[in-house]
């Protein structure tokens, strides 16, 4: 199949982006709770010079030109347009993850922020998912040790360092590998939802525990399961824990990087998520049950096959001539309602792994640790995403309920398997 790709900008006052399918879907569901604004940060050895930052920034952004623009709205669809300059690098003085908004952000659709030796990117889904993200920190990060330590004492710069984008950086990838002739998915069950008090808008509840990876890793070996299957029947039965015994089902969305399925090196969304779920009315479940259940149900979605269903339906949907048609300021409420019903009921809580960061040796050397944030969501009001760097794993929960109940579980369950975090909140 040929590849299709997003219209690429040729001037600064005519071009436009298309939105990703995943895109189009966030720029429906931004709200001051469901604010699709996610974060990646890293911690460094010494205070962040914000002066040199924005320098990086500056120099940095004309090469990810993607990521300079402003979210539009036109008649039928959202679609982005490329802006001059950069965003101001602030101090960062709230709390995260607050949707993007003209009186604070100005136009721009991912902020940069300071708080003494972290350096926080701050993006909405409507640019990118976690993968890209990662790539644009590591980008800003290399840049700002360049311009730290001056031309001629470093060897590298971002375009040396960091892997540059593909040269369509606005590929829909979504449309380039949609099938129409494959079978859409079946819809799964409803999963049961964590209720409770939900904090004011826009306040975001971090709570983050720092454990080594080794035994982890070796639990992994051990149970023969990957990773992040291990850390999803964690969250599965701490989740269960929380809940109590006979309520189900229960259900844990984990995106999938979809790079590693698909030949593409988009910065865009490329995305999709798959779930595993228990249900304890059918009795209580060992941990090695649950184990079980997770690793063969993640192995069976995880394929190219199962993921072209899902991407069959999700871009067949856009292509449907009714909705096409639907002006904008109808299309976003039906979409907002649909997510709700069809996919927001279908899962109780996320879990996003964005894998191990690494970094040439001139430039680690300035970090610490990279940290994640994951965005607040109103459908399910808590999600867990984890990061790794050298040794470390950082295990971080975004909520927006004030009950405490689901963090205390999964880092007392890893606990109990001889894991100590070191926890840190905001």
């Amino acid at each position: 199949m040929a590849p299709r790709t997003a219209k690429a900008p040729q001037s600064s006052a005519e071009s436009w982006y298309r939105l990703d399918n995943a895109a189009r879907v966030f720029a429906a569901l931004a709200s001051r709770r469901t604010t699709t604004v996610f974060r990646i940060a890293v911690r460094l050895h010494e205070p962040v010079d914000m002066h040199d930052l924005q320098r990086a920034l500056d120099k940095l952004l004309p090469r990810y030109p993607y990521f300079g623009v402003r979210l539009s709205a036109g008649l039928f669809w959202h679609y982005l347009v490329p802006i001059p300059g950069a965003p101001r690098v602030r101090e960062e003085t709230r709390f995260p993850c607050r949707r993007m908004t003209i009186a604070e952000d100005g136009p721009w659709q991912f902020r940069v922020l300071v708080y003494d030796r972290r350096i926080a990117l701050e993006i909405s889904h409507v640019l990118t998912d976690g993968v890209g993200g990662v790539e644009f920190l590591k980008a800003i990060v290399t840049e700002y040790v360049a311009c730290r330590e001056g031309p001629g004492n470093t060897e590298h710069s971002s375009t040396q360092a960091v892997e540059l984008p593909d040269p369509e950086p606005a590929e829909d990838a979504y449309r380039r590998f949609y099938d129409p002739s494959i079978p859409p998915p079946r819809l799964g069950v409803r999963a049961i939802r964590l209720r409770g008090e939900v904090l004011p808008d826009e306040e975001c509840r971090v709570i983050a525990g720092t454990v080594p990876v080794a035994p982890l890793r070796e639990l992994s070996r051990e149970h023969g399961v990957a990773l992040t299957e291990l850390l999803a029947s964690i969250l599965l039965a701490s989740v269960a824990d929380v809940c109590g015994p006979g309520r189900g089902p229960i259900a844990v969305m984990t995106p999938v990087n979809l790079r590693g399925l698909f030949p593409s090196r988009t910065m865009r969304n490329f995305f999709l998520s798959v779930t595993a779920s228990l249900d304890p009315r059918l009795g209580a479940y060992t941990f090695e049950e649950i184990l079980h259940e997770v690793h063969h149900s993640m192995q069976g979605q995880v394929t190219a096959k199962s993921i072209s269903r899902q991407i069959r339906r999700n871009v067949g949907a856009e292509r449907n001539a009714f909705i096409r048609h639907l002006p904008l300021f109808l299309k976003v409420p039906a979409k907002r309602k649909l997510y709700t019903w069809r996919w927001g009921t279908r899962y109780t809580t996320v879990l996003s792994n964005l894998g191990r960061i690494s970094l040439p040796d001139e430039v680690d050397r300035h970090i610490e640790r990279f940290e994640v944030v994951p965005n607040p969501s109103a459908a399910h009001g808590i999600g867990c995403a984890i990061v790794g760097h050298h040794d470390s794993l950082y295990i971080a929960f975004g909520s927006i309920v004030v009950g405490t109940g689901l963090e205390r579980a999964f880092f007392t369950r890893l606990r109990r398997m001889g894991i100590t975090a070191r926890i840190e909140t905001n």
